[in-house]
């Protein structure tokens, strides 16, 4: 028998998560090499979750534009509730998504997902990769979608035609994500090199002095800050006990 390295999986720092109304949808487990320590407490990291966010909203837009197209029909509404005005409440479904270190959450963001159609929401595939066939005996079958549509032109169900428009030209949005969020938090010739290149704090609103308030994104400076305050706080209380004596 011929030898087989064997292969282990290991768990990763980092991980990010697609939830509909609380359940996954998928995650990815990664690493990112050259890790910028505390870059996910900037202003630029929660800019780039935005734009991941946007990225995965308009991926289902489009879908469901492709599916209303082929599925929408005046004369019979009733096909989908959607279609004859029994839609959902807004914020009925809601979509998270969430990127953690080491399993704590550091950055979520929700979004309604009442806006997309019921076979949209219940079937969110974001790597655009796959078609799945289910066999007569129930058996689930996954396989390429370039080589599937290409082998099966001209003989695809109608339920896999309208697959083909949402998906033949979609990207696999998991290594997208991926990629950026690694590109956003890791050392990047003329973007960043230390932590010191990331903005980690925005002035907000003024306080009653009217001066302006500073709201610090890292929350180890902002413990910091506490925690002096607190010193001196306590210190200022113990010489006024000691005037007192």
């Amino acid at each position: 028998m011929a030898n087989l390295k064997e292969q282990s999986y290991k768990e990763e720092r980092f991980e990010f998560a697609l939830y509909v109304n609380g359940n996954i949808i998928c995650k990815r487990n990664f690493r990112i090499n050259d890790f910028i320590e505390h870059s996910m407490e900037s202003l630029e990291f929660k800019n780039k979750v935005d734009e991941i966010v946007n990225m995965i909203d308009n991926d289902l837009k489009s879908k469901s534009r492709v599916f209303t197209w082929f599925y929408f029909n005046p004369s019979e509404p009733e096909m989908f509730d959607e279609y004859a005005g029994t839609r959902i409440e807004p914020w009925e479904c809601t979509f998270k998504f969430e990127v953690t270190d080491n399993k704590v959450p550091v950055i979520s963001k929700i979004w309604d997902g009442s806006v997309y159609p019921k076979p949209i929401r219940d079937k969110v595939d974001i790597s655009n990769k796959t078609v799945k066939v289910t066999s007569k005996d129930g058996k689930v079958y996954s396989y390429d979608k370039d080589s599937f549509f290409k082998s099966n032109e001209g003989r695809l169900s109608f339920e896999q035609e309208v697959l083909k428009a949402m998906i033949s030209d979609k990207v696999d949005l998991l290594s997208q994500i991926t990629k950026r969020i690694c590109e956003a938090c890791s050392i990047h010739e003329n973007l960043h090199s230390k932590i010191g290149d990331y903005t980690l704090s925005e002035y907000y609103g003024k306080d009653k002095d009217g001066n302006e308030v500073k709201y610090d994104f890292n929350i180890d400076s902002y413990n910091r800050k506490l925690e002096r305050k607190w010193m001196k706080l306590a210190s200022d209380d113990a010489k006024k006990k000691k005037v007192t004596k």
